[in-house]
């Protein structure tokens, strides 16, 4: 009988997992936007309190304030990318016809060693390529869930967040009735804000560090575009994994179609190969720390799953939710233990070699 009972709430559980991530593809185009505004809003909560507190402004004015110099900041981003784009395909002709004389080089130097490749490009076939594919800004644009309609969605949301975001005090005072649980239950919600606070902050100065750093690598080498190319690899860098390498392959590939040297793409990577490492190994531990405290296979997990579903938003966004999740599993006796598997593996005692502790009883 027990063992019925233990199969039947398994079995409950995921079918409530499948009704969940099926609620989350028929739903994308509400909860991604959705999602970016609750993440960017809980870890505004405290910068919000503090404005209002120095100010003495309405709640309402402090957040118009505070949501017109985000979407400032989002304006000035697109518009940027609009422009070094531009720049970009109005010199396509000239990188296609210095493409076509280093792959006939190139080709030149293999026949005479006996392998034989293509020695020109299609240059009306990728020019057609480029012509059918203007709207590549807004698809760039797009693939982090957002075009003008998501924006403004996410603005809404997120005034509304904001505003009423006290409303969720008043509720767990009314559900609650035991004072323990209470408590319990408000330090885990604040301690899930903090967390999420400081992983987004920590991103953003991470963010800005690589930006700087790279911006000064490419400008050493005299790459063109070096500005676009230097935010464009350090907003990649919040993909885990999978973002510095797309970010890397598409520099080299630039690098190698526009310089003449072939040693400089070389030097380029390997800088920026060594910026990439400092970064993950010295300043994102010290910015961001252990603030999820997630292992790296439920990190891998959260970007594959996230992708999946949400594209490149779910690839940045499901990993604070994840880390939130264990955060509320952790907090709740009955399934604590899961929280397990999102962790890192207890430190082990250090024993000394060849020393044997054993622990003696006496009765």
């Amino acid at each position: 009988m027990e063992t019925q009972s233990r199969l039947l709430q398994i079995t409950a559980r995921l079918i409530l997992a499948t009704l969940i991530i099926l609620i989350m593809v028929v739903g994308k185009k509400f909860l991604v936007p959705f999602t970016w505004s609750l993440i960017i809003g809980l870890a505004s909560i405290k910068l919000i309190d503090w404005i209002k507190m120095k100010t003495s402004l309405p709640t309402a004015m402090v957040i118009i304030m505070y949501l017109f110099i985000i979407l400032l900041v989002l304006l000035a981003l697109g518009y940027f990318f609009y422009l070094e784009l531009h720049g970009i395909f109005s010199d396509l002709p000239a990188m296609l016809a210095q493409l076509s004389d280093r792959l006939h080089i190139l080709s030149t130097t293999l026949k005479n060693m006996g392998v034989a490749i293509p020695d020109h490009i299609d240059k009306a076939y990728i020019s057609e390529w480029v012509h059918q594919h203007k709207e590549i800004i807004q698809n760039f644009v797009s693939a982090f869930g957002f075009d003008l309609w998501n924006i403004i969605l996410v603005m809404f949301f997120l005034f509304f967040i904001l505003y009423y975001k006290d409303l969720l005090t008043h509720f767990l005072t009314a559900h609650i009735k035991d004072r323990k649980k209470l408590i319990s239950t408000r330090a885990t919600i604040n301690k899930s804000l903090s967390v999420t606070r400081g992983y987004i902050y920590g991103l953003l100065i991470l963010t800005s560090i690589s930006a700087v750093l790279n911006l000064i690598v490419l400008l050493v080498f005299g790459l063109k575009f070096a500005i676009f190319f230097a935010v464009f690899l350090a907003i990649l860098n919040l993909i885990p994994i999978v973002g510095n390498p797309i970010g890397l392959t598409v520099i080299m590939l630039f690098a190698l179609i526009t310089k003449e040297n072939l040693l400089i793409p070389l030097l380029i990577f390997a800088s920026l190969f060594f910026i990439i490492f400092l970064l993950d190994n010295i300043i994102r531990p010290w910015l961001i720390g252990d603030k999820l405290k997630m292992n790296a296979f439920s990190v891998f997990i959260s970007i594959i799953i996230g992708g999946m579903i949400w594209g490149v938003s779910g690839m940045i966004l499901f990993i604070p939710i994840v880390g939130i999740i264990k955060i509320f599993l952790e907090g709740h006796e009955t399934n604590r233990n899961y929280a397990i598997f999102f962790s890192e593996l207890p430190k082990k005692d250090k024993v000394k070699t060849g020393v044997i502790i054993e622990k003696v009883t006496e009765e």
